[in-house]
């Protein structure tokens, strides 16, 4: 565990050396990460850890956006009978494509919400309907509530291996209370966001009733 936290904290200190060029470094190893499919919630973790709260957000946000900008263009120009393959057969997307085609921006910002891969995902939404503008808009927008959370997450794990390994003076317990608290209110409300856009999106899945006129 010792090894553990010395080493975070040493690639804390090396990449704060290297400033905002570590920040933009650190967001091409996400987009890597994401056309490979790996989940980035440990990066965002780790962007926070790393570089305290607005860099990190800036470099997870920067890196996210650019990554799903790649893997939706290589879905809908490069790799589109590969991805098909992979995708195309699952009644999921099936559902999803439908939803994308109805609603547009709003579903593929709803699904962003969700505890779907992000990577795979942002194949899956070059194969549907949707312009590439609006797809990039709504993932912006949809990413930031998550975003901020992990990499508070990282801001919090960091200060506390600090503090309890003399590299930065502890804080009053009333700071602890305080960012134990925020930290409950943000998952508690990112969870019941999540339950909402689940709900929102199943809605959009559903096919539309006939109208019952001829």
């Amino acid at each position: 565990m010792q090894r553990f936290t010395d080493l975070l904290l040493q690639y804390h200190d090396k990449f704060e050396q290297l400033g905002w060029f570590g920040a933009f470094a650190y967001s091409f190893g996400i987009v890597l990460l994401q056309i490979i499919g790996i989940p980035l919630s440990p990066a965002a973790i780790g962007a926070g850890g790393i570089f305290g709260f607005w860099k990190g957000f800036v470099a997870i946000t920067l890196g996210t956006n650019t990554g799903a900008a790649v893997n939706f263009l290589i879905a809908r120009h490069l790799a589109r009978r590969t991805v098909h393959r992979w995708l195309g057969h699952h009644e999921k997307f099936r559902l999803i494509d439908t939803a994308v085609g109805r609603e547009g921006w709003k579903i593929i910002a709803l699904l962003r919400l969700c505890p779907i891969p992000f990577g795979f995902a942002n194949y899956a939404y070059g194969l549907t309907s949707i312009a590439f503008w609006p797809y990039l808009f709504a993932t912006f927008i949809a990413i930031i509530p998550a975003n901020c959370f992990f990499v508070w997450l990282g801001v919090s794990a960091h200060q506390g291996l600090a503090a309890a390994t003399g590299a930065q003076h502890a804080k009053h317990p009333g700071e602890y209370v305080f960012l134990a608290v925020g930290l409950v209110a943000a998952f508690l409300a990112l969870r019941h966001i999540t339950k909402l856009a689940r709900a929102a999106v199943a809605k959009a899945e559903t096919p539309a009733e006939p109208s019952g006129l001829n």
